[in-house]
């Protein structure tokens, strides 16, 4: 048996627990072992899509293609006068190894001074080891030097891979006082670019070592 004051407090109590429950709503008297309901607390049920950044048919479809474009002018512009340089980016894509890269541009009046072409590139702000020139994708005969295609530099002595979030860039520069560069077209392949661009850096054609790339 309990005295009087004891049943007073514990109903006084059972009415506080009960308008506590009221206030907060349906979540707090849920059964035991039930997920509480995402809109009337601060849990969030989880759905497998947390933290995707690409989808996964964009994923496989950039990796297929085997190319990224660097073709937006994010400084300068197209012409590109002597004196003057632009610098060209690519778009937004899912984390990619670069490989090797194609080049084309034309000079105004059919002219050959592509050692004036300058090439320097860059992983947002960031240059990476080496500065390249026109005269190694030209011969003085304006035809493409071998398979016309040059590795991207290292990175601080390392393969350079691109995130998610980060922009691959390249400056081109014209250094002379004549005969601008009339247009440019730019691609980096990255199809089996670890191999490609490891033998590049071998002093090796760019696509040996590459699948169906010739001698390995």
């Amino acid at each position: 048996m309990i005295d009087t004051e004891t049943r007073e407090k514990m109903e006084y109590l059972g009415e506080q627990i009960a308008k506590n429950l009221a206030r907060l709503g349906s979540t707090a008297v849920l059964p035991a072992g039930q997920i509480e309901l995402a809109a009337c607390s601060t849990g969030v049920p989880t759905n497998g899509c947390e933290g995707l950044i690409y989808s996964r048919i964009t994923t496989i479809r950039f990796y297929r293609g085997g190319r990224t474009n660097i073709d937006q002018v994010v400084e300068g512009q197209i012409p590109v006068a002597p004196g003057s340089s632009v610098v060209l980016s690519q778009a937004a894509h899912p984390p990619w190894p670069t490989g090797c890269y194609v080049l084309r541009y034309r000079l105004a009046n059919n002219a050959n001074n592509h050692d004036d072409i300058r090439i320097e590139w860059f992983v947002d702000r960031e240059p990476l080891d080496a500065i390249q020139y026109g005269s190694e994708i030209y011969n003085n005969d304006n035809t493409v030097i071998g398979e016309g295609k040059l590795p991207i530099p290292l990175a601080m002595g390392e393969h350079c891979c691109i995130g998610g979030n980060n922009r691959l860039r390249v400056r081109i520069s014209h250094l002379g006082n004549a005969n601008q560069i009339e247009n440019i077209r730019l691609h980096v392949e990255h199809a089996n670019a670890i191999k490609c661009c490891s033998s590049c850096a071998a002093g090796r054609a760019c696509q040996r070592g590459c699948k169906g790339g010739g001698d390995k």
